[in-house]
């Protein structure tokens, strides 16, 4: 934020030292980038009246004029301006001035280097002097005439003085929180806090609107259906209004906040945003149909023409400020060519509203269109500024455009501002800050920013936070505010003393603690992969929810253009990856975000997944490694899940094949708990084995972490002082149906209630021609003990008879020899 220190003087007077001032500035947390000193671009350049114009005797298109400059004397001067008349107030070079510009100066952009003005005879008639353009001044590049000042000035002041050269602006950088900095006011309000000055706020009263004959004005309404996204909207309406050029005052003050001048009406709200931090836009209004000003959704449509000529693609949540029958601009962000000022304008709607900071983020990012404009309503506005900017505008229209307001302030206001009002104890400050301020000096800063305090008894305050501040909301930020004002050299370098605080355990943060732990010790490494992946293969792994794929607006590539559905495509990319360069074994999991659109809403869901390949154990001498497969990898699963002290068993059950297309027709298992289905596991593919060139059994696993919360802790789990007497072990085959799924064996024995069984582990499940067609023999080993004896063989042998009896009739199983 560019800030002339002419301007700044409307405001408040300050007297210190340049040096101080930035000093005091950057250490409130505004820095100071930059100091550009304006000096003037010319010398002896003195405020004169034309009096007369009279034609040259020897040139058809020069002009003898005879000037007053008040005490500087009168002067015959010669000109061939086209835009000379009697009465004209101008600028007038004396002979010996310097000037710095082009044309009939030096055109050396540089005072020191500039020749003085010489005395000079034009086709025979003494010339005394030089009536300026902007151009010889150095002010711009315009020399289509001379420069004309209002009517009103001091003649012979010299026109430095009434430029206000010169001149020193100061560069301002303005953190995102700070958007009530981002004005002459703002800057002004702080500057006054810091220096505890007076400031002088302005005040703007609503014009007394009388009907004028021949005004044939149409009532003006405004509709808000987005109150949500606006809750505030001010228009104004003005007719008789003169489109044309700004004085010379406005259009330098624009130009020294780095912004450029067009016309009266486009200049007036440029400066009336400099000034008061509020933007503002001017419709035409005869090009409004209706004369309805509706504040809606894009909806439907899809393209937009801006100020710029550049057809603007939107998006259906965009928020627009439109009639009855088009759009007419994008809120907050820049107007439409369909409305825009122009010369023929003679009617304005002026607009003055609230937007919702996010909203206006999101659309000037996603454009690439960033405003004067869309810069404040990002960073906040003052909520409660939009009268107060529209009547000021209102008056600058009046008074250098002619126009009249034909009504009072439309102010359409759904979702009034909610006051925020913070208990405040001075003692929570002073350990935040880690020093004591006393009470009445506490008071005297936070009115200082605009706060307004009141006691609350017992030593506490009740502080009301000013509307053009919407980051204070809470004792820390009133504590910032406090600090900041004094410096923080006034704070001791010392640590506060603070009263630590143990915060409650997160079940869910332990929880995934656990399973990565588990998983590490299981002996896979944890992977991180990135979110985009490829179209492919969201639709090859399309995932556990059910989702349609999220698409990227703006992809790195066209490999990475959607948001991952599944954890699995990343780390068989990895994988592949790894095996690439020579790796042998790839074990791996990760736990991340995967997304999608579901029933419409972009929405995002936690994953634990894993892959194995390759040798999971290394073999002994002698003996072969362990190579990953289903057996292995579920083992690790059940071990991570029982680890959580699940209250609920799990349960593995042959998977659709349209559910997962990616698993091994025959070799895959959905994962459940108590119908809820967690997850999947299996064996990858042949179709992906070929894809990823893979000569080795892959297998995988992926589960829904949120489902996993529902029935699983991260409690700790008693530990069990091991048992006193031996258990006695008793192993029996059985011949079954090759159908029946062998873990019907393990749950049948377990639910026969046999005194002293233990457990009953699966070890063994054979098919080979030895045996019937159509069977296939599972072996089971079952252990008895007792906890206050060694068990005799005899008992044992009963209880197993017992057993073999009941499982062989409850599974219609024979004994195998």
């Amino acid at each position: 934020m560019k800030l002339p220190l002419s301007w700044l003087k409307e405001f408040v007077t300050v007297e210190v030292e340049l040096e101080e001032l930035c000093q005091r500035l950057t250490v409130a947390g505004l820095e100071v980038e930059s100091i550009d000193h304006i000096g003037p671009t010319f010398t002896e350049v003195y405020i004169a009246k034309i009096l007369g114009v009279e034609r040259h005797p020897n040139a058809d298109r020069l002009n003898l004029c005879d000037v007053d400059a008040g005490p500087a004397g009168r002067f015959r001067v010669v000109c061939g301006a086209p835009n000379v008349y009697p009465g004209m107030t101008a600028a007038l070079a004396k002979v010996g001035a310097r000037l710095a510009g082009g044309a009939h100066g030096s055109g050396s952009g540089t005072l020191e280097d500039a020749a003085p003005l010489q005395a000079a005879t034009i086709r025979g008639v003494h010339s005394e002097g030089m009536l300026c353009s902007e151009l010889e001044l150095g002010m711009s590049k315009d020399h289509q005439g001379i420069l004309e000042l209002p009517p009103g000035v001091t003649l012979g002041e010299p026109l430095a003085n009434y430029l206000q050269i010169p001149d020193t602006v100061l560069d301002i950088a303005i953190t995102p929180n700070r958007g009530d900095c981002l004005s002459i006011l703002g800057l002004a309000r702080e500057i006054a806090a810091l220096f505890n000055l007076k400031l002088k706020i302005p005040r703007f009263r609503q014009a007394k609107v009388a009907p004028q004959a021949g005004d044939g004005w149409e009532p003006v309404a405004v509709e808000i259906r987005a109150p949500e996204l606006c809750p505030r909207y001010a228009a104004l309406p003005m007719s008789h209004v003169k489109i044309g050029p700004s004085p010379i005052w406005l259009r330098r003050r624009l130009e020294l906040c780095g912004m450029r001048a067009l016309n009266n009406v486009v200049d007036i709200t440029n400066y009336v945003m400099l000034e008061l931090g509020q933007p503002l836009h001017a419709f035409d209004a005869a090009k409004i149909a209706d004369h309805g000003v509706v504040v809606r959704h894009a909806g439907d449509d899809r393209e937009f023409v801006t100020l710029d000529g550049t057809s603007r693609a939107l998006n259906q949540n965009d928020l627009m400020i439109a009639d009855r029958e088009k759009p007419l601009a994008i809120a907050g962000v820049m107007g439409g060519q369909n409305s825009e000022v122009s010369a023929e304008t003679s009617t304005l709607i002026l607009e003055s509203a609230y937007f919702e900071p996010n909203t206006i983020a999101r659309t000037a990012r996603r454009l690439g269109l960033r405003s004067e404009a869309s810069y404040r309503f990002e960073r906040g506005i003052d909520r409660a500024g939009q009268v107060n900017a529209v009547l000021r505008t209102s008056e600058l229209i009046g008074q250098l455009a002619g126009g009249r307001v034909v009504s009072t302030v439309l102010d359409v206001e759904p979702r009034p501002a909610a006051p925020r009002v913070i208990d405040f104890d001075p003692a929570a400050m002073a350990a935040i800050l880690g020093v004591t301020i006393p009470p009445a000096e506490v008071k005297r800063r936070l009115r200082a920013v605009g706060a307004t305090v009141e006691n609350a008894g017992r030593g506490k305050l009740k502080v009301s936070a000013p509307s053009f501040r919407p980051d204070i909301n809470e004792t820390a930020d009133l504590a910032e505010e406090v600090a900041r004002l004094a410096g923080l050299s006034e704070i001791p370098a010392i640590p506060p003393v603070r009263t630590a605080l143990v915060p409650p355990p997160d079940s869910a943060r332990m929880l995934v603690r656990k399973v990565r732990e588990t998983l590490n010790g299981c002996g896979l490494a944890e992977a991180k992969t990135i979110g985009f992946v490829a179209p492919a293969d969201n639709e090859q792994f399309p995932g556990l929810a059910g989702t349609e794929p999220l698409r990227v607006t703006n992809p790195l590539s066209s490999e990475l253009s959607e948001m991952r559905r599944s954890l699995l495509p990343g780390l068989l990319t990895a994988l592949r990856f790894n095996l690439n360069r020579e790796a042998s074994a790839f074990h791996m999991f990760e736990i991340g975000k995967v997304f999608g659109m579901l029933n419409g809403v972009a929405s995002e869901f936690e994953r634990v997944a894993a892959v194995s390949y390759g040798d999971y154990a290394m073999g002994a001498i002698g003996r072969p490694s362990v190579q990953a497969d289903f057996v292995s990898l579920k083992g690790i699963l059940e071990t991570s899940l029982a680890t959580l002290a699940a209250s609920r068993k799990l349960t593995f059950e042959p998977v659709p094949s349209s559910f997962a297309p990616y698993l091994h027709p025959g070799r895959a298992a959905v994962i459940k708990s108590e119908g809820e289905q967690l997850g999947v596991i299996g064996e990858l593919h042949p179709h992906q084995m070929l894809r990823l060139d893979l000569t080795s059994p892959c297998v995988l696993f992926e589960l829904d972490m949120a489902l996993v919360r529902t029935f699983a802790t991260a409690a700790r789990q008693p530990v069990l002082a091991p048992p006193r007497f031996p258990a006695i072990r008793r192993d029996l085959a059985l011949l079954l149906d090759r159908d029946l799924p062998a873990k019907r064996v393990t749950e049948t024995i377990a639910a026969l209630n046999i005194p002293m069984l233990e457990s009953v582990e699966l070890f063994d499940v054979y098919e080979g021609e030895s045996l019937p067609a159509g069977k296939k023999s599972v072996a089971v080993a079952c252990r008895y003990r007792r906890k206050d004896r060694t068990l005799t063989d005899d008992e044992v042998n009963r209880m197993h008879a017992t057993l073999v009896e009941q499982a062989s009739s409850r599974l219609g199983a024979e004994l195998r020899q």
